[in-house]
């Protein structure tokens, strides 16, 4: 007989991943904020730090990748959601213990607007991950194409808004890990349908990310 806490420990160890997940997302924001500023071309390296921080389908990819660790799509749904919600919250609590109470009446409000976001999205690309490991071929190519196309949408996006050398190294990183991540799938899914997944996701990746900034800013966000 099946043990009945067989099917609590995996949901357990499943949150307890994301939670650890998003505090390591929230203090590796801060981290890439302000690394380097005692270094050798420290103005150099936090500029970069800054750039990938801002970026936002390495958190979408966090939540992806707990989807796929997942004991069941559920669970990673619900992984992926905690880890970037509760990330976003960190990251802003963190801006209040850096910038004092003077931060607070930015970061809150924000922390809720970007935690209303990130929900969602979480959801959605922690459930794309779980399909991945345990998919159709048709799921698992749609899996694959949500995060390709979130890099690489985001990153024709921001090579619009976005100028320096710092910025043009985070973009491009993103676009050769989406092209590295295509290579890789091909082993599970058929090449010509992935690819013409993934330009509809790239399309689609772009234009929501291009509506949800424009809606943080409407609600004060100051970000690039």
């Amino acid at each position: 007989m099946r043990d009945p806490r067989s099917s609590v420990r995996p949901d357990r160890h499943a949150l307890l991943l994301a939670l650890g997940a998003a505090v390591a997302l929230g203090v590796a924001g801060r981290v890439a904020v302000r690394v380097g500023a005692d270094l050798p071309h420290g103005a150099a390296l936090s500029a970069l730090g800054r750039s990938f921080i801002a970026l936002g389908a390495p958190w979408l990819a966090v939540a992806w990748t707990l989807g796929y660790f997942a004991r069941s799509r559920s669970a990673g749904a619900a992984s992926g959601a905690v880890a970037l919600s509760a990330g976003t919250v960190t990251w802003y609590l963190l801006t209040v213990v850096a910038g004092g109470r003077t931060a607070a009446p930015y970061a809150v409000p924000l922390a809720f607007a970007w935690g209303a976001v990130a929900l969602p999205a979480g959801a959605l690309f922690g459930l794309a991950g779980a399909a991945w490991r345990d998919g159709t071929m048709l799921e698992r190519a749609l899996a694959v194409s949500v995060l390709t196309g979130a890099f690489a949408g985001e990153a024709l996006l921001l090579a619009r808004e976005w100028s320096g050398r710092a910025a043009d190294a985070a973009l491009a990183a993103e676009l050769v890990v989406a092209a590295a991540l295509l290579l890789a799938a091909r082993k599970r899914t058929p090449l010509r349908l992935t690819v013409a997944l993934f330009a509809l996701a790239v399309i689609a990746m772009a234009g929501a990310e291009h509506a949800v900034r424009d809606g943080l800013r409407l609600a004060g966000w100051a970000g690039p």
